[in-house]
């Protein structure tokens, strides 16, 4: 293990009707050197069969004026990539599955891969318990944030855990 942080999320869902949402929200993300700020736009459409597609935006941003090498090797700047996903979605009762690929990009700055973009492929099961709690793991494929002994990227993968509480 490598480094760990603190995630909140928050969001506030409108359904339009007709099994489409969306909602503006926000990811605080918190580690020992500094704090993320991510705002974000998410749209949902839900199927009567259980199967679910959502598309979001978000801009990602850091309090450290100094929290990414520029590509160039001219120094650093600030973290302020944009970044997409798509989530497809299946739920059976309680149990419920997902796949998120993800894109983030910022022109000239390194994303942790030795390059200006960066992937992410995430595969999530759930299970929703009563009182709106919803404990989940995803499996995730890291877009070439691992360097090796000889100094290149390769694909790295992570394991998260936690629990949703919907208010």
């Amino acid at each position: 293990m490598t480094e760990a942080a603190q995630e909140i999320e928050t969001r506030w869902r409108f359904d339009l009707g007709d099994g489409y949402s969306v909602a503006p929200g926000m990811v605080t993300v918190f580690t020992s050197s500094n704090t993320h700020y991510r705002p974000f736009i998410q749209g949902w459409k839900s199927f009567d069969n259980g199967l679910n597609l959502s598309a979001r935006y978000r801009y990602n941003t850091v309090n450290d004026a100094h929290s990414d090498r520029e590509l160039d090797g001219s120094g650093y700047t600030r973290r302020e990539s944009h970044q997409f996903d798509i989530w497809f979605a299946y739920n059976i009762g309680n149990f419920g599955m997902s796949y998120n690929p993800r894109f983030r990009y910022q022109d000239g700055v390194d994303q942790g891969t030795g390059d200006d973009t960066y992937w992410e492929h995430t595969l999530a099961f759930n299970y929703k318990l009563d009182d709106g709690w919803t404990p989940y793991v995803e499996l995730v494929s890291l877009d070439k944030t691992y360097i090796n002994d000889d100094g290149h990227h390769e694909n790295d993968y992570a394991v998260r855990l936690g629990i949703v509480k919907q208010l």
